[in-house]
């Protein structure tokens, strides 16, 4: 079976697209025994309908775009939280971390700047660099992001279009001539 993952949708994703990508998976990270995954790639991530999923038969992928920069061997859920924030870059923007290099290259130099999303997705930014941090210890927890993404996603549910108010006009019948409508006179 074809699945469609994030691949087809990197790059064109709007925010209530990411709130809910983050609300999908961290649920499924945290419902999962500890240390099954280790990294979570775009390929792993399944679209289904208005949800994310996570591909079961998928397996540990050798690009190293999503792993954070303690590498897979010493990570923990920081590190899942790294390849998320990582993961939700790709999915804004249709561009990897740190130019393709992701972790390795944040390891060497720490002091990197943390990708700041396009202003469409301004919302998500102060998450994403929490969760970008180079330090695990400094990271934002996945059930931080669990619920940062909850109220994301329902803040995002709520706005919508502003509704343009219009005051209601006085009836054309009943100003006795032009002038009263058109104040303006040509001199």
């Amino acid at each position: 079976m074809n699945d469609i993952t994030i691949h087809s949708i990197a790059g064109f994703c709007n925010e209530k697209a990411l709130w809910k990508l983050l609300v999908d998976l961290s649920s499924i990270l945290l419902s999962e025994t500890p240390k099954v995954r280790k990294v979570v790639t775009p390929e792993m991530v399944i679209i289904d309908g208005e949800d994310f999923r996570l591909d079961d038969e998928i397996g540990q992928n050798t690009s190293t775009e999503f792993y954070p920069p303690e590498g897979v061997e010493n990570s923990g859920s920081e590190g899942l939280v790294w390849s998320l924030a990582a993961l939700v870059c790709y999915a804004s923007s249709g561009h990897y971390v740190f130019g393709g290099h992701g972790g390795s290259y944040q390891r060497s130099h720490p002091k990197v700047e943390l990708p700041t999303l396009k202003k469409e997705h301004s919302g998500l930014t102060a998450l994403v660099k929490r969760s970008l941090c180079y330090m695990p210890s400094q990271r934002i927890s996945l059930d931080d992001i669990y619920s940062a993404a909850m109220k994301g996603l329902e803040s995002n549910a709520q706005l919508s279009r502003v509704k343009r108010v219009t005051e209601a006009s006085e009836d054309i019948s009943s100003f006795d001539t032009m002038n009263d409508i058109w104040p303006d006179k040509m001199g």
